[in-house]
């Protein structure tokens, strides 16, 4: 029994994360939007993952 709940909080727990990462993108989709309808110019930092050695 404690076995079933476990793999309940587990799975729900991942369905809870791709949500908030949908809802994330979401988000930053629609605020993408409202700067450019404003004219507000992207301004990005650069950052370590910048230099990843991933990207090559």
């Amino acid at each position: 029994m404690v076995n079933i709940i476990i793999i309940l909080v587990i799975a729900f727990s991942m369905f809870a994360s791709i949500a908030a990462w949908l809802n994330t993108q979401t988000i930053l989709r629609e605020l993408s939007d409202i700067k450019r309808k404003l004219g507000i110019k992207e301004v990005s930092k650069t950052s370590f993952l910048d230099k990843d050695l991933d990207n090559d």
